[in-house]
């Protein structure tokens, strides 16, 4: 067993081996000739350039890579390079028909969607409600039918509605759904917050000392300060008002027809200060979600014309294009 732990009187231990083990790792040996070590890598030229020639890579130099990869880093580029969204490819076999219903379809589901919100926002006043019509806690409540609670659910609901039109959640704008929820969380944190001033109004009367004065609750620096966690957050009253195409409040507000002017601003007339100007908000935001649909559907009409004049100049006019083109629609 000593050849196992080699000798000094040996420079490789082959002495030490067997004869019969020696001669069979002799004829097992490989032949020819012996292979060549890789060289050794050329030097990187980018590593021979002074600090002065040294260029760190831009986002120009990094190739694209959709949002939908998971590597935003450039890894599988390649990959990604003719990847179109689910989205655009649905969208490129639809007529105008359907474009124009899920157009209607969208805007219905934002105007249902406030709702929905508001009554989020206000799901503890509504449980409050709720529990005092199964279990009254004072008789006042029992004999008035929780009129007291109704009215702070009701109040709760309405107000935070008309915050949602007013932040800009009825917009067609796209947006993603943190986005939506951020703008949801803004208009519960104006709630509080206009809570907490009518708050401090009624003790001041109650103490007799001077009703502090607080700015609107809607104004453009409350609410800036609302959506200062949100990314795209600006000075303007509305969160999805961030296009240049879309109206400021007072070019909305010239938009609507004097008749129907002249009945919100007499509604308005017999509402208090803060109220009115939560209210005209409100307005503002529902015409202003009115003018986005109104304007996407005169692009699709634009784009739907458009592809019925190539078609009929290239011969390939359908039933349809040649009803239309007889009708005088282009």
């Amino acid at each position: 067993m000593g050849w196992l732990w080699g000798s000094d009187n040996s420079s490789n231990g082959q002495e030490q081996l067997d004869p019969s083990l020696r001669d069979f790792l002799r004829k097992e040996a490989p032949t020819g000739p012996k292979p060549s070590l890789p060289s050794a890598p050329k030097e990187n030229p980018a590593a021979t350039q002074t600090p002065a020639q040294s260029r760190t890579p831009t986002d120009a130099d990094k190739p694209y890579v959709p949002p939908q990869s998971q590597f935003q880093d450039g890894r599988y580029a390649d990959l990604w390079k003719n990847y179109t969204p689910q989205d655009i490819i649905n969208d490129r076999g639809k007529s105008e028909q359907d474009r124009l219903r899920d157009l209607v379809d969208a805007y219905n589901d934002r105007k249902a969607s406030v709702g929905r919100i508001a009554m989020e926002n206000c799901a503890l006043e509504y449980m409050e409600q709720f529990e005092c019509f199964r279990h009254p806690a004072t008789w006042w409540s029992a004999g008035t039918m929780c009129i007291a609670e109704s009215r702070k659910f009701n109040r709760c609901y309405d107000i935070q509605s008309k915050f949602l039109k007013a932040l800009g959640y009825m917009t067609m704008d796209a947006r993603s759904p943190d986005e939506s929820e951020r703008i949801q969380m803004h208009a519960d944190k104006l709630y509080q917050q206009m809570l907490q001033q009518e708050a401090e109004m009624d003790k001041a009367k109650a103490e007799g000392r001077p009703v502090p004065k607080f700015e609107s609750v809607l104004s453009k620096r409350n609410v800036a300060q609302a959506l200062s966690g949100l990314a795209s957050a600006s000075p303007a009253p509305t969160a999805g008002a961030a296009k240049p195409s879309i109206l400021d409040d007072a070019e909305v507000w010239s938009e609507i027809k004097p008749e129907t002017r002249k009945k919100y601003e007499k509604k308005l007339e017999s509402l208090s200060p803060e109220e009115r100007e939560i209210e005209k908000m409100a307005v503002v935001g529902e015409l202003r979600a009115q003018t986005g649909m109104v304007k996407q559907m005169e692009e699709t009409f634009v784009e739907e014309r458009i592809a019925r004049m190539k078609r009929i100049q290239a011969g390939q006019a359908t039933f349809g294009d040649t009803i239309k083109q007889w009708w005088g629609w282009g």
